[in-house]
């Protein structure tokens, strides 16, 4: 395959993947709002923007004006809703020929209903609705390339970036939840030590999938094990781990950082498990320290599959 077409459909897959990621906790945020009082709305908007890992304009006040124009709409901003999904609209375009006529169809009713929108008329609206109609059309499109591509490499690369890019969400998520815990820790009694713990749950969408396992148990060990190393989760990090080892062709590279993503992310557990004695539910130094080399290797995971797709191919010398 051309390397310039390998990287458009691994983008795609990543671009699919953070809109989806994005309107799920940009929705979980406004469902917590009732459970904080007025002078703590613009710390919830600001432990959003660090859930996504969202610096741009640091200077900008965290209110909810700001961050759902930045992080939905605003075009100048390459990781907002509407800039992965013009992205992914444009790269189908370019693939029409190797991709089913479906996928356009869902991706341009999306993206022409969705330029025409602005923070002033989603406030109009109800919020939730607006980003479940992002989240419905983003599951279609996935439902749609499920049902419809044929098992080889075009959904092999499709596949890989949508499980880099939720690979890196959950774990930024887990890294920034937990950062906030340990700030918080003297504000924080069990209710709402319980309460972060949901947040996360739910905005990883894993909440019923979690209560399966653990029933009521939301407690810091047994959450970061659901997340980091249940192997049925399809948002968890060995989930990802596991399919993105059933993706990629044989390299080297790539299997040596996944082999390392998954070395840390029973380092993070043990590292919980070995200080519950002293620390109970309580967020240490290590812990975060583990979660933030984690964030890195995943974050170079992703860099290093785009570094693949724009090597050149070596030529081949012919001895006559």
């Amino acid at each position: 395959m051309i390397n310039r077409y390998a990287e458009l459909l691994l983008l795609i897959g990543r671009c699919v993947e953070r809109a989806d990621h994005y309107a799920r906790i940009i929705n979980i945020n406004y469902s917590m709002r009732h459970e904080l009082m007025e002078d703590e709305q613009g710390y919830a908007w600001q432990r959003l923007k660090a859930a996504v890992d969202y610096n741009n304009e640091p200077h900008l006040p965290a209110n909810e004006w700001t961050v759902l124009h930045d992080l939905t709409f605003d075009r100048t901003n390459p990781e907002s809703i509407f800039s992965s999904i013009q992205q992914v609209r444009n790269h189908i375009r370019t693939l029409r020929p190797m991709l089913p006529g479906e996928l356009w169809d869902i991706m341009n009713t999306l993206y022409l209903w969705l330029k025409d929108q602005d923070v002033s008329k989603l406030m109009l609206q109800s919020p939730y609705l607006f980003y479940k109609r992002i989240s419905e059309s983003l599951a279609l499109f996935n439902g749609a390339a499920d049902a419809t591509m044929v098992r080889g490499q075009n959904w092999n690369f499709i596949q890989t970036g949508k499980f880099v890019e939720r690979l890196n969400g959950t774990v930024r998520l887990i890294h920034a939840t937990y950062r906030n815990m340990q700030q918080d820790v003297k504000l924080l009694d069990d209710e709402l030590r319980y309460n972060r713990f949901l947040i996360l749950l739910k905005s990883c969408g894993g909440y019923e999938a979690f209560r399966k396992y653990h029933a009521h148990h939301v407690r810091l060990t047994e959450v970061t094990e659901f997340l980091l190393l249940n192997a049925e989760f399809p948002r968890s990090v060995r989930f990802g781990i596991n399919s993105l080892a059933s993706y990629i062709e044989t390299n080297p590279l790539l299997h040596h950082s996944i082999k390392t993503i998954s070395i840390q992310t029973s380092d993070v557990l043990s590292s919980i498990r070995a200080g519950k004695q002293r620390f109970g539910e309580n967020i240490t130094e290590e812990v975060l320290l583990l979660l933030q080399q984690l964030q890195q290797t995943a974050n170079d995971l992703g860099l290093l599959f785009a570094e693949i797709c724009f090597r050149e191919e070596t030529p081949i010398t012919v001895e006559v």
